[in-house]
């Protein structure tokens, strides 16, 4: 059962990355893949892309608050003092 259920959900992450938009990190430029993003309850919803990313806000050359531009960047690697293979 476990087999099948994976199958299916590979399938519809290829399905998604398919029809998804290609995503690109705001800060660099670089694709970081293709993904089908969406919001749903207030919330953005990113499926299929592989690397975790933090939704930011883009500068606008207008001001306003009822419409904001976001955009995706790579989620930097943790910064703690103990992670690592000495821990």
């Amino acid at each position: 059962m476990q087999k099948i259920t994976k199958l299916l959900r590979d399938a519809g992450l290829a399905i998604l990355r398919a029809l998804g938009t290609t995503v690109t990190d705001a800060r660099t430029g670089r694709s970081l893949g293709r993904a089908f993003i969406f919001s749903w309850r207030g919330t953005i919803r990113v499926i299929g892309l592989e690397t975790p990313v933090i939704p930011i806000f883009l500068p606008q050359t207008r001001l306003t608050y009822w419409k904001q531009d976001i955009g995706f960047t790579r989620h930097p690697a943790p910064d703690f003092p103990r992670c690592g293979k000495d821990a």
